[in-house]
């Protein structure tokens, strides 16, 4: 067999498999380059193997005489190392290991020297590279193109990348894909997930390089490619890198790494559109659930109506553990309303305080630590205002640190916004409500007031007391000190009074100097003993010191007393207090 001929007809013949690679399956391209092979002088048959999990396959056979074949489809041996040949017994059969894959059989009619040999593995590897090549190149084609298209009608950034990572892997079955990802990228994928972690103190890693500069790196050992990090990049920026790391086989080549790179930007873009559809979704759905609350406020609700209802959207939307409303009234006090969760109401005053005199804006934390004592680590603090002036604060908290996204503060920033002008109306028509029953020195409730309170829960309940309170000698408070002096001592025993008022009681203001409590549903004698607290409290607490007589009188038998005769009873049981020598309390 003549070396250089034999070459010259490879030759040949890899020329004419670049012409047809293409068009041809690699199935056709083997059997094609199997009978090239097998033409060649000298040749009695050949045979192109194919390596399986329960080992090498005959794929192709060509025959040059009608003998029998010396060789089944199983006779490979399972451990052959590339560029080395094994002669078969009692023929001239020679295995060659082509790659990881495939295996060339060459069975001569004379024995065949070594130099041959090698030409021939040499000649045979490049075709197969040939044809491989061409066959890739068409495939990754159709494939991205179908990629492209199942991607790009996902919305699931999960399922792109787990469609992206399969894909690779069965392209590249010998490369570990592993999925490498920000700490604030938000896809949650059953495959192994690894953090891109980097610091100032070491050396940045390739697949930090690769984030950060959208550009494939590559880790080579010996000129060949170990391990390669493709970023998932959009329009908009990167989404993560696929890390592919070599265990066995053959080397990625520069195709490769052009195609492994369009597939990580063709997931960079799906990533990119998914998300942006998801944020879409969620902004439709955030106005539509600020329309629906503004549509809500609108709705004729009381200020504690409309408490409540933010106060549970809140809850919903974040899923707080407290929340707060804080207004500032007057520019002295502050008040924590009804709708308010129990931390504020229990033991939150002290910090809705500190909160009024030190917060001047929206504030988020992640791990609040400036208040001494609060469980609380996750704060939102949003203020209410109308217009340019600020009237409260909403807290919003939970125990854990970075429990809330800074997603949901913004919504929430923009739900109280919308909300701020149905609170402050509210608000509005709560205090011009109260001003129209309330008295303006004391804040004690109107006589009117009072008047059509007992009349309405005189049909509602069986028993009730009336006390009523007399400053003594408050006439001579005012002759000595002024009436700025008994206008402040008439404040005095009103908050005295506000402080023993039950919630279900009506304190107020009866005329003058003249005070009165209605208690309904109460016994006479838990009135009496409510009045002489007062009493005690009034004389040591007042400043100049004075004190109270009080009358003390209750309901009958539904349907067997009036309006009337209860305050006639009371007045009289007050008279006879003052007669007595004042600062003491009568029944009647």
């Amino acid at each position: 067999m003549n070396l250089k001929h034999v070459k010259q007809q490879l030759h040949k013949a890899y020329f004419e498999l670049l012409t047809i690679a293409s068009s041809q399956c690699l199935e056709k391209s083997l059997s094609f380059m199997t009978e090239r092979i097998a033409q060649l002088e000298g040749i009695r048959s050949t045979g192109i193997y194919r390596y399986c999990e329960d080992g090498y396959h005959l794929l192709h056979r060509v025959e040059m005489d009608n003998s029998e074949p010396s060789l089944n489809s199983r006779v490979v041996p399972e451990h052959m190392e590339m560029h080395q040949w094994i002669e078969a017994k009692n023929v001239n059969g020679y295995f060659m290991k082509l790659n990881a894959e495939y295996v060339l059989y060459i069975e001569s009619k004379k024995q065949m020297d070594h130099l041959l040999l090698n030409m021939l593995q040499f000649e045979v590897v490049r075709m197969l590279r040939a044809a491989t090549w061409r066959m890739n190149q068409q495939g990754q084609f159709k494939f991205l193109y179908h990629l492209s298209i199942r991607l790009f009608t996902m919305e699931n950034k999960a399922e792109i990348v787990q469609e992206v990572i399969t894909a690779i892997t069965q392209f590249y079955p010998s490369y570990t894909t592993q999925l490498l990802l920000s700490r604030d990228t938000d896809i949650e994928i059953d495959c192994p997930i690894q953090p891109i972690t980097y610091n100032d103190e070491e050396p940045m890693s390739y697949s930090s390089m690769a984030f950060i500069s959208g550009e494939v790196q590559i880790e080579k050992h010996s000129e060949q490619i170990y391990k390669l990090f493709a970023p998932l990049t959009g329009n908009q920026g990167v989404y993560g890198v696929i890390q592919l790391v070599k265990e066995e086989g053959v080397y990625l080549q520069k195709n490769d790494v052009q195609f492994i790179m369009e597939i990580a930007q063709t997931a960079g873009k799906s990533i990119e559109n998914a998300s942006l559809m998801e944020n879409s979704s969620h902004q439709i759905s955030d106005l539509k659930l600020i329309n629906d609350v503004t549509h809500k406020l609108n709705s004729n609700l009381d200020l504690k109506g409309i408490m409540e209802y933010v106060r549970n959207k809140i809850i919903d939307i974040c899923q707080a553990m407290e929340v707060g409303f804080i207004f500032k009234r007057d520019h002295e006090y502050t008040t924590i309303e009804a709708a308010s969760t129990s931390y504020f109401k229990s033991q939150g005053g002290a910090f809705a305080s500190y909160l009024l005199e030190n917060i001047d804006g929206p504030k988020f934390y992640g791990n609040y630590k400036e208040y001494p004592g609060l469980p609380y680590r996750s704060l939102l603090i949003i203020p209410m205002q109308q217009e340019f002036e600020v009237y409260g604060l909403v807290v919003i908290m939970h125990p854990l640190s970075y429990f809330f996204s800074f997603e949901r503060f913004k919504l929430l920033q923009s739900l109280i916004q919308h909300c701020s002008l149905a609170l402050s109306n509210a608000i509005l028509k709560e205090e011009l409500q109260k001003a129209v029953i309330t008295d303006y020195l004391t804040k004690l409730y109107s006589r009117s007031y009072l008047e059509e309170m007992i009349i309405k829960l005189r049909k509602s309940t069986a028993k009730g007391a009336l006390i009523l309170f007399d400053i003594d000698d408050f006439k001579r408070v005012n002759d000595t000190y002024g009436h700025h002096v008994g206008d402040k001592v008439l404040k005095q025993v009103a908050d005295v009074i506000h402080e023993y008022t039950a919630e279900e009681a009506i304190p107020s203001r009866w005329g003058g100097e003249e005070l009165a409590i209605y208690t309904p549903n109460q016994e006479i004698d838990d009135a009496v003993a409510l009045a002489k607290k007062i009493c005690q409290h009034v004389e040591r607490s007042t400043d100049p010191s004075v004190t109270v007589s009080c009358g003390v009188s209750s309901w009958g038998d539904v349907g067997k007393d009036t309006v009337s005769e209860l305050f006639i009873r009371a007045d009289r049981a007050l008279y006879e207090a003052k007669s007595k020598g004042k600062n003491s309390v009568v029944k009647s």
